[in-house]
């Protein structure tokens, strides 16, 4: 009886089927998977042949079925996705949608299966009934379906995914297990049309990084040469604004300062209203004091009227200071947002707060020290103001440069994107 019922479903033959109901109504209840040759259910095997008929009787009787697996581990659903069988494949939807979450024994799920055999029909129908499916990563390598289609050419299904409720910022910008999104992916094989199928949706990153660092571009770079798709696909990757990864910089040191400053505002406060206040009070209070007779004009400085060089060089180095660190102050007051520019800013001012302060103690401590009888702090501080001023400057100068530098870049893309 159970060969009889396997010949029925190898033929699609319902009335043979209903006869040997008729005939054994536990029939259905009975049967062994691998039994003898067999390697699944009559369910199984009717969904592969796509008998559409035969299965609703199946599952009519025994809805369970459905829920079997073969010693692939692949269900009813695997096999009529794989297959195309759009009628099967709603019949089995509708008696247990959960089975598209089922993996065979190579990790994958139907809506995978589908996605793979290029059954548009099928995966149309799967993302539309259990769109989370499509969010299953094959467990082995990590790939999502849209990796899945990318590596095996499948852009019919490709195109069908990326403009579906699957194409959003989550999936588009997933990465495999190597570290590889689909775009890096499409740029290695050289597949042009995958490039612009993906490129048509605008969730997609096109300067993310792989595990190694490498852009779209950069693998596009490192690929082999092939001089009938080269010249196109640069030309694609090239109108889209790609950049390599020398040209981005390295997020993670951005994204680290960044979250320094999130947390160090408070300090960053007390720093600049210390450096503020010093900066104030030394300009009220110059070195050497004010003059208290008629030699010169009262209230004015003395420095400014013995040592006029270095009173004028104290004066800039102590506004300086004043001036950088109340910037500070109103630019952490205002809520400045945690981002790349202001993060850069907000470093620069730092920076020049700092020396302005230090230049200011420097020449200080050389002007209050007397121009009669030889000192030994006279030459050192002569040496610490030189060597201190040109550590300063040219670290301030650098970060001055990069600053621009990225400022430059950001606003050249910004036009560029206009």
């Amino acid at each position: 009886m159970e060969r009889m019922l396997y010949d029925a479903a190898f033929e699609g033959n319902v009335s043979l089927l209903l006869a040997l109901l008729r005939e054994d109504p536990l029939l259905l209840h009975r049967f062994q998977l691998c039994e003898g040759n067999f390697t699944g259910s009559p369910l199984h095997l009717a969904a592969k042949l796509g008998y559409a008929e035969f299965a609703a009787e199946i599952l009519n009787r025994k809805p369970e079925l459905a829920e079997e697996l073969d010693p692939n581990k692949s269900s009813p659903l695997h096999l009529a996705s794989a297959r195309g069988h759009l009628e099967i494949v709603k019949f089995l939807l509708t008696v247990n949608p959960s089975m598209c979450l089922a993996r065979d024994f190579e990790g994958r799920n139907p809506l995978h299966l589908a996605a793979l055999n290029g059954q548009l029909s099928v995966l149309e129908e799967l993302v539309r009934v259990v769109p989370w499916a499509a969010r299953e990563r094959v467990s082995q390598a990590g790939d999502t379906v849209l990796h899945l289609c990318v590596k095996s050419k499948r852009l019919e299904a490709l195109k069908l995914l990326v403009n579906s409720s699957v194409g959003d910022d989550e999936m588009m910008n997933a990465k495999d297990g190597d570290g590889n999104g689909i775009l890096h992916l499409a740029a290695a094989d050289k597949e042009l049309e995958a490039i612009k199928i993906i490129l048509s949706n605008d969730k997609i990153n096109k300067n993310a990084q792989n595990a190694n660092g490498f852009t779209v571009l950069d693998i596009f770079d490192k690929s082999p040469k092939d001089a009938n798709k080269d010249k196109e696909i640069r030309n694609v990757l090239r109108r889209a604004k790609f950049l390599r990864a020398v040209d981005i910089g390295d997020p993670n040191t951005w994204q680290k300062q960044t979250e320094w400053l999130e947390t160090q505002r408070g300090t960053l406060m007390v720093v600049a209203s210390l450096i503020a206040t010093m900066s104030f009070q030394a300009g009220l209070s110059p070195p050497g004091g004010v003059w208290q007779n008629a030699t010169y004009e009262n209230g004015t400085s003395v420095l400014a009227q013995t040592r006029p060089i270095y009173y004028n060089v104290y004066v800039l180095t102590t506004t300086t200071g004043l001036a950088s660190s109340m910037s500070i102050i109103i630019l952490l007051v205002s809520g400045l947002p945690c981002k790349r520019a202001s993060v850069g800013f907000i470093m620069m001012l730092m920076w020049i707060a700092l020396m302005a302060t230090m230049n200011t103690y420097l020449i200080s401590m050389h002007a209050l020290t007397p121009k009669d009888g030889y000192t030994m702090a006279i030459p050192v501080i002569r040496i610490l103001s030189w060597v201190w001023s040109s550590l300063v400057g040219l670290l301030l100068l650098g970060h001055i440069l990069r600053y621009f530098v990225g400022v430059i870049k950001m606003a050249t893309q910004l036009v560029q994107r206009v």
